[in-house]
């Protein structure tokens, strides 16, 4: 079951941290991110599929959000972690 009321908050920790100046907001940012990706991931499609269009955006974006930041994480360090398990 999908709590909406998590959802909402996860999406307003998001939201306030979303310019990320401080390192508080980065981790608080990317936290949330996880958060959010974890609930929507709980949810069944049954529950998706009868969700607002706001909710249904939120969690959108959260899954938008989640799989940039994967991307990103594997750009900045798919290199070293091959390099680093690489055999010589």
């Amino acid at each position: 079951m999908l709590d909406l009321e998590d959802l909402h908050k996860t999406w307003s920790i998001i939201s306030k941290n979303k310019y990320m100046k401080t390192d508080a907001q980065v981790i608080n940012f990317y936290r949330a991110v996880q958060h959010g990706k974890a609930i929507v991931t709980e949810a069944t499609p049954e529950t998706l599929a009868s969700l607002t269009e706001d909710n249904a955006d939120i969690v959108k974006r959260i899954n938008l959000l989640f799989d940039m930041m994967a991307e990103a994480q594997e750009k900045a360090f798919g290199p070293i972690v091959e390099k680093a398990l690489k055999k010589d």
